[in-house]
């Protein structure tokens, strides 16, 4: 009890700081959205996606002791410099990795970058790629597949400082999104709702999600 109550209060840290951690790096990457429930849309270019935390177990070596299994919580966010950020806390403290972004359709699972997706719809449970593919978006933590169970948006816009420096700062209140697209007949796409492939799935076994 007392182990998941540190993963669960040092998680929140993490919720409170992530958006100044994320602003000192983000690089530029202009993305459409559509808003939950109203699909209400607008743009971004500096930005960071939250897809929830999900539990994982990792494998780490600590100084003087042999490889251990590590099981923690870990907070996944979709960035605009195009890459997952996997951060989190275990009982032997701050764990991290680095995910790869997948689709899992009819023909299997296959890798997917940033460059290479259309769009992520459905609640950040689906993804369309650039080539017309349609299948599950799904987050491998090290061998774990993950579906997101959050898509949140935090926005950042470029200011200047009070002492001339440029620096971006978080921009209004987080947007629960139900799309993100690079192009607007993605985002398009993504509202009308994309049909699935009509062929029927042979392996039904779907990506394991915390809820």
């Amino acid at each position: 009890m007392k182990v998941s109550r540190i993963v669960m209060v040092t998680g929140l840290i993490f919720l409170v700081v992530a958006s100044v951690s994320f602003s000192r790096s983000l690089l530029g990457r202009k993305m459409y959205y559509a808003v939950s429930v109203t699909n209400k849309t607008g743009e971004a270019k500096h930005w960071y996606v939250y897809l929830g935390q999900h539990e994982c177990t990792l494998n780490r070596k600590y100084p003087g002791e042999e490889m251990l299994a590590v099981t923690g919580n870990m907070n996944l966010s979709l960035l605009s410099s195009g890459y997952i950020e996997a951060s989190g806390y275990s009982a032997k403290g701050k764990i991290n990795c680095a995910p790869t972004m997948k689709i899992k359709d009819d023909s299997g699972e296959r890798t997917i970058d940033l460059d290479s997706v259309d769009c992520i719809f459905d609640f950040g449970q689906k993804v369309r790629t650039v080539k017309g593919d349609v299948g599950d978006f799904v987050i491998d933590l090290e061998g774990q597949p993950k579906i997101a169970n959050r898509f949140v948006l935090t926005e950042y816009k470029m200011v200047t400082s009070s002492d001339g420096e440029r620096e971006l700062k978080k921009s209004g209140d987080d947007i629960p999104l139900f799309a993100i697209a690079f192009t607007r007949e993605g985002i398009a796409r993504a509202i009308k709702g994309i049909p699935m492939p009509s062929k029927p799935k042979t392996d039904t076994a779907s990506p394991s999600a915390v809820k």
